[in-house]
């Protein structure tokens, strides 16, 4: 399967970060303080109370301003390494039903674990329920990626980074037999202890991993539009081309974001990009941050001007921005959250931020 995007195509499509005039007078509403070391914002289905994963493995919701901890992973987590700890959190769609919560993170070894848990009282975590679905050996200790989401099909999407250390010295993101460098699907209501989506790119598993639905990233984080079901992916770059991503709902077959081929829109490692290749709705430089952090497409109510927009932020500035699809500007909503660690949103559209230390808040016009 190989569906080629010229490279000049791919330049036009693809319009570097020009940075628009602010959106307005926006302001941060102080939900929350002293969380630390975020790394996640999570909602259980029909629940507006966040709940946000911690790096070093505790997992807290947010109720009324007050925390209060659902889940002691710590035995379980490794943190050794700067991108390292419990990395992704995500709810079942039918939580209320199956009280399934899956959890993304590192081992003491270093190594990525996927791992599915089921309720008890109080929505806590039943620690004796856990069952490991996915166990990924990591050859360095960053890009460890560790999104996970579910998608408007009912299937779990997880993030994979490309085993790390610098320029994906492997060439894992572009070998479909790897699944480093990628997003994977797997269907978590059936098999023992998942199935494959029979429309996976290699669900068969002779061309490729049979898990493996998206290749060529190097440490992704993304969203699915509440309405569309479309995708969002945020990529971070080898160089300046921090990036910014959209798939459609139906997706392309094998989506191939192109990394290491290509950091963004410059050439890195020429070579076959198998699939359909997805340019960047757009990029940008040191002058606006060093990493993206995934936000969503606002649907809220709250805030007007926000409606329709992708916000998402960076890591490294704290600024938060927000964009339209089709007209591929980064626009400064002039608020910031210095060390941004996770935005979240809920049930209703809203979005949350937090920083690394511990700031929780939502947005406000």
């Amino acid at each position: 399967m190989r569906i080629r995007t010229p490279i000049a195509l791919l330049v036009a499509l693809t319009a570097a970060a020009a940075l628009a005039p602010a959106a307005g007078a926006l302001s941060l509403s102080t939900i929350s303080t002293g969380i630390k070391g975020p790394t996640v914002i999570a909602f259980r289905p029909g629940n507006l109370n966040p709940v946000i994963a911690q790096r070093n493995g505790l997992i807290v919701s947010v109720v009324k301003g007050k925390v209060r901890k659902l889940a002691d992973l710590t035995d379980r987590v490794g943190q050794q390494g700067g991108e390292r700890g419990l990395l992704g959190l995500a709810y079942s769609p039918a939580y209320k039903d199956n009280g399934f919560v899956f959890v993304a993170y590192t081992d003491a070894a270093g190594d990525t674990q996927v791992v599915r848990f089921r309720k008890g009282r109080y929505d806590h975590f039943l620690k004796g329920s856990a069952t490991t679905l996915l166990s990924v050996r990591q050859p360095y200790a960053n890009h460890n990626g560790g999104q996970l989401a579910f998608g408007p099909d009912g299937f779990l999407y997880i993030g994979m980074g490309d085993g790390g250390a610098g320029g994906d010295p492997g060439n894992r993101a572009q070998n479909a037999e790897t699944l480093l460098g990628k997003v994977l699907r797997i269907d978590v209501n059936a098999g023992a202890p998942y199935a494959v989506p029979s429309s996976n790119p290699f669900a068969d598993g002779t061309a490729g991993n049979a898990t493996v639905w998206a290749m060529g990233l190097r440490n992704p984080h993304f969203s699915f539009d509440q309405r569309t079901g479309s995708l969002w992916l945020v990529d971070s770059s080898q160089g300046d081309n921090q990036e910014v991503d959209w798939v459609a709902n139906p997706a392309p077959p094998l989506p191939n974001f192109g990394w290491s081929a290509f950091d963004g829109t410059s050439k890195y490692k020429p070579q076959p990009t198998p699939g359909t290749l997805v340019p960047p709705v757009t990029t940008y430089g040191k002058a606006y941050g060093c990493a993206p952090i995934a936000g969503a497409l606002y649907r809220g109510k709250t805030v007007r001007k926000l409606r329709n927009l992708y916000v998402f932020g960076d890591a490294c500035s704290g600024r938060i921005f927000s964009i339209l699809r089709k007209e591929p500007k980064l626009v400064d909503t002039g608020l910031k959250v210095p060390t941004l660690a996770a935005i979240g949103q809920d049930g209703v559209g809203e979005l949350w931020l937090i920083g690394q230390k511990g700031r929780l808040s939502t947005i406000i016009p």
